[in-house]
């Protein structure tokens, strides 16, 4: 059972980030009404007509629903292979409610237009979805070496930072959301700059578009504190946060450049699609950080 356990574990990862992406790509192409307003049908029919939109949408909607079975499978072979374990038991919770979550709200999005903001929770909860995904599959793949990386306890101060820093990337994270469905993408038209200006009129589209640039640098330095401070203290007996907090801030990098990326290149869809899929990976690893703070080895030991 373990090595299916294994496989759905890696499967139900992918396809959900394949999701993750398959809506960025609808919101690039303006894909979201593709098939009307109609749900679960698409323009009245089961199979949609030929044109890029409705396909686009309707493999969307097509993903989303293997996405739910494969999920759903791998949930109930977790809870049955760790029945007494707490971690798994609110994985499975918190994955399925965010899973459903969005997709409600995607439908209702299509048969009822919402606005931006509203517009924006979609694309926060789908990543709330998959990060209890991804929680879930790295809680079975370590689940050998779980004692290994688990050698210590944190400090409550790093605690408290790295869950401030999960809910403030969650608030930028919403924010790109927020530019992306008002149409802001091109508030600022340069880069680094914005409209050839350090500090910019803080109005309309461009103020939108600029506060979502400083809130982005301000994660860049809050996740470079959490690496000094993980190299400095968690090398030897937390090799989990460790390599978690590198590579956090290696993404975050990657992120920065990859919105200078998504203006200059005019909003290209590579460059989007490469947008979203790198806070993806990020926010999931933020979150692992955050579940792997609240273990210690007295704690491991007892659920082995």
């Amino acid at each position: 059972m373990d090595k299916w356990l294994k496989r759905f574990a890696i499967a139900s990862t992918f396809i959900t980030f394949l999701v993750m992406i398959g809506g960025s790509l609808v919101t690039k192409t303006d894909s979201a009404l593709g098939c009307g307003n109609d749900w679960p049908l698409c323009n009245g029919r089961w199979v949609p007509e030929y044109t890029l939109e409705s396909m686009i949408e309707y493999m969307h909607r097509f993903v989303t629903g293997i996405t739910g079975i494969v999920v759903l499978i791998f949930s109930i072979m977790a809870w049955r292979r760790y029945p007494r374990n707490r971690e798994v038991r609110g994985l499975v919770m918190f994955s399925m409610f965010f899973l459903i979550l969005e997709s409600l709200l995607g439908a209702s999005a299509v048969i009822w237009p919402q606005s931006s903001g509203v517009m924006a929770l979609h694309f926060g909860f789908s990543l709330l979805a998959f990060s209890g995904v991804l929680l879930l599959s790295i809680f079975v793949l370590q689940r050998d070496k779980v004692e290994s990386l688990v050698k210590d306890t944190v400090s409550p101060g790093f605690r408290k930072t790295i869950w401030a820093v999960a809910v403030y990337a969650y608030a930028v994270v919403y924010l790109g959301a927020y530019v992306r469905h008002t149409g802001s993408n091109l508030g600022c038209s340069d880069w680094p700059l914005c409209q050839g200006k350090l500090i910019p009129q803080l109005s309309g589209q461009t103020g939108i578009h600029f506060l979502h640039r400083v809130a982005a640098l301000v994660l860049f330095i809050a996740l470079a504190m959490v690496m000094v401070y993980v190299i400095r203290h968690f090398k030897e007996k937390r090799r989990d946060l460790y390599v978690a907090g590198i590579w956090a801030f290696i993404l975050i990098v990657v992120q920065v450049l990859s919105g200078g990326w998504v203006v200059l290149s005019r909003l290209t869809l590579y460059s989007t699609i490469f947008h979203s899929a790198v806070i993806t990976c990020l926010f999931g690893i933020i979150c692992y950080m955050c579940l792997q703070s609240l273990k210690g080895p007295e704690r491991t030991k007892r659920r082995s």
